[in-house]
């Protein structure tokens, strides 16, 4: 059983690349929580948005949704849920699941598991409102 479950783990791979990781975002970007990474990072993200190289979505709080107010002047759409978020996450569509830690990224890219965490977080859209 163990060797199942150990097995089945996701395997993230873990940079400090910030190029790298601004590298994978192409299409759909869904950013879930209420912080992502840093300056740096919101930034690329933003300029990437702004550039129309990504269509973002995102998902935070009734709190957090003003923060959010320079990637929708961009175009991204911006969703709220009655929850609370204790960082982020984001989801490269079909292609990388990015976890922002503190200076560097965790960074998941098998087509397999990064379909399945999106799936499992696709119901959120369904109930959340848009902002």
């Amino acid at each position: 059983m163990a060797t199942t479950a150990a097995a089945q783990q996701p395997k993230f791979e873990t940079t400090t690349d910030l190029n790298a990781v601004l590298g994978l975002m192409k299409g759909q970007v869904d950013l879930y929580g209420d912080r992502f990474g840093t300056v740096a990072f919101q930034r690329g993200i933003l300029t990437l948005a702004q550039s129309k190289a990504i269509t973002v979505r995102v998902l935070t709080n009734p709190a957090s949704a003003p923060n959010m107010r320079p990637l929708k002047n961009v175009g991204a759409r911006v969703f709220t849920l009655p929850s609370r978020f204790t960082g982020g996450m984001v989801i490269v569509r079909g292609k990388a699941v990015i976890i922002p830690t503190g200076n560097g990224f965790n960074v998941l890219k098998t087509t397999t598991e990064v379909g399945r965490i999106q799936g499992l977080m696709e119901q959120y859209w369904t109930v959340a409102k848009l902002y």
